[in-house]
């Protein structure tokens, strides 16, 4: 369930949650349950943001202790 680091190019206009839904369902249920970080160029967005042809998306496993 926890993808490891991982820095995708963004190909074509879309939101930040349909493009972490294009990478699997495992990663956006992840994703959902802020499990995972995703970074857009360096910064935190809203799911509903806008990515453009050319964006970096860093996605990594967030760890947590209890």
């Amino acid at each position: 369930m926890y993808p490891k680091l991982m820095v995708v190019e963004v190909k074509k206009s879309i939101t930040l949650r349909d493009f972490v839904k294009t990478l699997g369902e495992d990663i956006l249920y992840a994703y959902d349950r802020r499990l995972i970080g995703v970074l857009v160029d360096g910064k935190r967005l809203w799911p509903s943001a806008p990515l453009k042809s050319g964006d970096r998306v860093t996605i990594f496993p967030i760890m947590t202790g209890g």
